[in-house]
């Protein structure tokens, strides 16, 4: 006899949600970059002697400053907050996953948004520093690509991004290459600039089934006068 379908058991294909426009993905990227421009010119000694942790609470705040009732941040005048640490449910059930940030743009724009839990750009943040034996390049991979490739992370979405907080002179698609096969993704997408490229890691053979998704990455370097 076959088996009765549980409201337990998970789908066997998670539908997905809509992805962000190009607008809104250059609105986030732009605004991260704000946000790093002003923890150097502020001389935050975070950026140098911070942890991950610490770099993404510091870039939090300045994503969060309000003047005259509006965002500071250039280009999320109409986002939500962006969330550090938010909870997500991955693709096979797990409920304590956490990507570093979250941001959610209207939602008036996306009628096609089931769930806003499930979806938006959900940003994992790694530190990379030359030298030390932990925040290596791999371990941006194993511990930071792999998550979104295996469906821990957005795994309802599309597009997600990965952002390093970089220690050193290292550019992302020179970087990733020699990694190559990345955790399905068989090649890299150079960016309109240097320190961005992205990645595309197929998930249909997950179980359940994932839409795969394009990891945009976002290379943040510590400038040499702070780094030194």
């Amino acid at each position: 006899m076959a088996k009765r379908p549980s409201l337990a058991d998970p789908p066997t294909q998670l539908a997905a949600e809509p992805d962000l426009s190009p607008a809104h993905k250059r609105a986030i990227e732009g605004a991260l970059r704000w946000a790093w421009q002003q923890l150097v010119a502020a001389n935050d000694v975070v950026l140098n002697d911070g942890s991950e942790e610490a770099i993404t609470a510091a870039l939090e705040t300045q994503l969060g400053r309000m003047e005259h009732g509006c965002r500071v941040a250039p280009g999320l005048k109409d986002f939500d907050h962006p969330v550090r640490g938010a909870k997500q449910r991955t693709a096979d059930g797990r409920i304590e996953k956490q990507p570093d940030l979250t941001f959610r743009p209207p939602t008036s724009r996306y009628q096609r948004v089931t769930n806003t839990a499930s979806w938006g750009c959900f940003v994992e943040c790694k530190l990379i520093e030359d030298g030390h034996d932990s925040r290596t390049v791999k371990s941006y991979s194993d511990e930071g690509i792999r998550r979104f490739a295996v469906g821990e992370y957005a795994a309802r979405m599309p597009s997600a991004m990965m952002i390093a907080f970089v220690r050193g002179n290292r550019r992302p698609a020179d970087s990733l290459e020699p990694l190559l096969p990345l955790h399905g993704a068989t090649t890299i997408t150079r960016g309109r600039s240097e320190d961005t490229c992205s990645t595309q890691h197929p998930r249909r053979a997950l179980v359940p089934s994932c839409v795969d998704v394009v990891v945009i990455h976002l290379w943040l370097l510590v400038p040499s006068k702070l780094a030194a």
